[in-house]
């Protein structure tokens, strides 16, 4: 089997020699290496140009400016010549073996569209690793892989699924500047007829001072845009998930709760700052609170009251909560 490993890079010199070298040396299945330079203005288009220049199995594409994660990724899809695809960071570690077990997962399950692997987070700060652990079982439809979406049992991450092309190309690839990643994984599962699971981790996400998950952004049109994608994707589906539960509680624990973080701590004013939070206290209400204990999110239902009652407490979970 042939895989398209498709790789971004924006002003990461420091370690995309090392990724692209860990690329080419996976074992037991042919690589096709789709390296696409964002626009850098460090060394990174010189180190690519490099590796596509000594080796055939590297596809480069130097893009004229820098565009956002997204359109880089949509490029490399339609660059790509494999039947499957899988997403990879410069920066992140997987192991020489990770894309053959990718590979002989889906081919296990014909007709799948969408294999969900395992993964681990690994922190620079010395925080304990933690490890994502997909849903077990058989495979399972689009429809029910949305609904396991929904409720966080499939996460919003594309580095430790490998997906089928074709499927990948009835997808809008969102261009929000952070986390676009899980617009596609709604849209992706939304889309699948079917959807199976390799109970093993396959990628290492490194989780740095200068990841954009712990960078202090502004989230809140990043966030309109997912929240716009993930409605889209839940009216697609049959039945459709549109105001279900399962949709209300990815809206409450992700949107609303992400939102208000963002709003917290995220480089705004104050008036800026106050606005958002003003709006986003308003859709916490008994239903949300009922949701997320029903579900037993502890720690979301914590934070929930916490932030509709006293942002003082909120800011102080927030705290806690990061260490």
């Amino acid at each position: 089997m042939l895989i398209s490993v498709v790789l971004p890079v924006y002003n990461d010199e420091a370690h995309l020699a090392d990724a692209i070298g860990r690329v080419l040396a996976q074992e037991g299945v042919d690589i096709e290496l789709v390296l696409l330079d964002d626009g850098s203005t460090d060394g990174s288009r010189a180190i690519a140009q490099a590796a596509a220049d000594r080796d055939p199995r590297v596809r480069f594409v130097a893009l004229p400016e820098n565009g956002g994660v997204a359109r880089a990724r949509a490029r490399g899809v339609q660059e790509a010549s494999a039947d499957w695809i899988w997403f990879v960071d410069s920066d992140d570690d997987w192991g020489p073996d990770s894309a053959a077990r990718l590979a002989a997962a889906a081919a296990q399950f014909p007709g799948t569209d969408v294999m969900v692997a395992g993964a681990r987070y690994t922190f620079e700060s010395g925080k304990a690793p933690t490890t994502i652990e997909p849903p077990s079982g058989p495979p399972v439809s689009g429809r029910e892989a949305f609904t396991l979406f929904l409720t966080g049992q499939i996460t919003g991450h594309l580095w430790n699924k490998l997906f089928r092309r074709d499927l990948l190309l009835t997808i809008e690839f969102t261009p929000a500047r952070v986390q676009s990643d899980l617009a596609m994984v709604a849209q992706a599962v939304a889309a699948a007829g079917q959807v199976a699971f390799l109970p093993a981790p396959v990628y290492e996400y490194r989780v740095r001072s200068s990841s954009i998950i712990t960078t202090r952004s502004r989230r809140a049109e990043s966030l309109e845009l997912i929240a716009d994608a993930v409605d889209a994707a839940a009216r697609r589906v049959q039945p459709p998930a549109i105001g279900t539960d399962e949709h209300r509680y990815f809206v409450t624990r992700y949107l609303t709760l992400s939102g208000l973080k963002d709003a917290v701590l995220g480089a705004y004013t104050r008036a800026e700052s106050d606005h958002h939070v003003r709006l986003l206290r308003r859709r916490l209400g008994a239903r949300e609170m009922a949701l997320l204990a029903r579900r037993r999110d502890v720690k979301r239902l914590a934070l929930a009251v916490s932030a509709k009652v006293s942002l003082r407490v909120y800011r102080k979970l927030l705290a806690a909560g990061n260490r």
